[in-house]
């Protein structure tokens, strides 16, 4: 049988977020979730374990929505007058700059694992609210401090497509340098970290959660170990859902759906999680 690790991210941003993520699980269909730290649900996340002993859970590390577990006095570069962090595009052009200090992003990044750990134990793996850890200058103290935790996994960017068509000429040169470059990237970082084969990634030409578009990308692809991401929630309305707010309640109902888990089987797919992956 063909293995699918399927994850979903966002744990603790609330409510609806949490109780589709628990019906997703309940299915059978998510194997693997992550937990952020400094929002308003995390107390959901004490249990985790205790409810689903079979998955796989994570340390979402978030600099880049919210507030941060530190004190922002503490952290000045990575927040902006009200204490807020900066958005993911101003966190990476800051970067870039050598506007934010690397030594408070490794406080701010140790303050949230010492949460999660008495929330939940030892991460089984890592990764970031937003990609923000794929900045080159910043990817290294994201991963400095997983080494320091012990952390033995993380997620894979290397691509595998399900929607890419029609992109123009400029987007499919610019997706080609991308794709080998994460191809480059994430080899290099093999030894330091278990990882999936690859990530299933999107264009917004199609929609995974209609039709088979998705099925029939990983039954071509065929690899072992391919993580496809979904971010449910029960409901759309939330002020850090950002663009994707419709999207989660249709990806809400297709994991928590066991005709969509049946015909997946069906189809030859077993599904795993972080801890399988040889």
């Amino acid at each position: 049988m063909q293995k699918l690790i399927v994850t979903a991210d966002d744990y603790g941003m609330c409510e609806a977020v949490d109780k589709a993520i628990d019906a997703g699980i309940e299915n059978g269909f998510i194997t693997t979730t992550n937990v952020m730290l400094n929002m308003e649900t995390l107390h959901n996340a004490k249990t985790l374990r205790e409810r689903y002993p079979h998955i796989s859970i994570g340390v979402h590390w978030n600099v880049t929505t919210g507030k941060p577990v530190s004190k922002p006095s503490d952290i000045p570069s990575l927040v902006d007058e009200n204490g807020v962090f900066w958005s993911v595009p101003v966190f990476k052009k800051k970067y870039s700059k050598g506007l934010i200090v690397p030594s408070e992003l490794e406080r701010e990044l140790d303050a949230q694992y010492e949460m999660f750990e008495k929330t939940c134990g030892k991460a089984d793996y890592w990764n970031t609210h937003e990609n923000s850890s794929l900045h080159i200058k910043a990817f290294k103290v994201f991963e400095k401090v997983a080494k320091k935790h012990e952390i033995k996994a993380t997620r894979n960017f290397e691509r595998v497509y399900y929607d890419k068509i029609g992109l123009g000429f400029k987007r499919e040169l610019r997706e080609f340098l991308v794709k080998y470059f994460f191809m480059f990237w994430f080899k290099k970082i093999r030894h330091s970290f278990i990882m999936p084969s690859a990530r299933v990634i999107s264009f917004d030409k199609l929609i995974k959660t209609e039709g088979h578009v998705l099925l029939d990308a990983l039954k071509k692809n065929g690899r072992d170990y391919i993580e496809v991401v979904f971010h449910p929630a029960t409901v759309a309305d939330y002020c850090f859902f950002g663009n994707i707010s419709t999207k989660r309640v249709k990806e809400y109902e297709f994991v928590s759906s066991k005709s969509v888990y049946d015909e997946y089987v069906s189809n030859g797919f077993e599904f795993v999680n972080y801890g399988d992956i040889s």
